[in-house]
């Protein structure tokens, strides 16, 4: 989609550690390793990487054990392929069609990171974005990583 998303790192507990500006029509693959590699210049070796189905590839659980980190990322179900045995599964609508929906396993390990994103995002000036310059908008980010720090860490 047209605009801009930002890709961001925590700890296990919540607290912001790096971030990064794409546009929105990016695929989230290609910030991956630069979002770690911005942490292991910093002296930050993380043991483990939790990402969501968005980031599931082969080739970067392949360069995430180069670098000695373990990639926890959810595998996406293909369509027509049956859930999991015991996987709690519910019927949604997508337009005119009834597919089943699986929970994610893993979920409960994100969980950190779905709360600082909303941290972030109950920021009205990171939550719309109105800046022109994507260095302005970073910088409110990064301000904004430093208030969440300030009040919670």
């Amino acid at each position: 989609r047209r605009g801009s998303r930002y890709h961001l790192v925590v700890d296990a507990n919540g607290a912001p550690l790096a971030v990064r500006v794409s546009a929105g029509n990016e695929n989230e693959r290609r910030h991956l390793l630069p979002l770690v590699d911005q942490l292991l210049e910093r002296g930050i070796k993380p043991n483990q990487l939790w990402a969501d189905r968005g980031y599931a590839s082969a080739e970067l659980e392949q360069q995430l054990r180069a670098r000695q980190i373990e990639p926890r990322i959810s595998k996406p179900r293909r369509p027509g392929q049956p859930p999991p045995l015991g996987t709690a599964t519910r019927e949604v609508w997508r337009g005119r069609r009834r597919r089943l929906r699986t929970a994610d396993p893993q979920a409960r390990h994100r969980w950190p990171v779905e709360r600082t994103n909303a941290w972030l995002k109950a920021r009205r000036r990171i939550a719309t974005r109105r800046d022109r310059k994507p260095d302005n908008y970073l910088a409110f980010l990064q301000l904004g990583m430093i208030l969440i720090l300030a009040r919670s860490f």
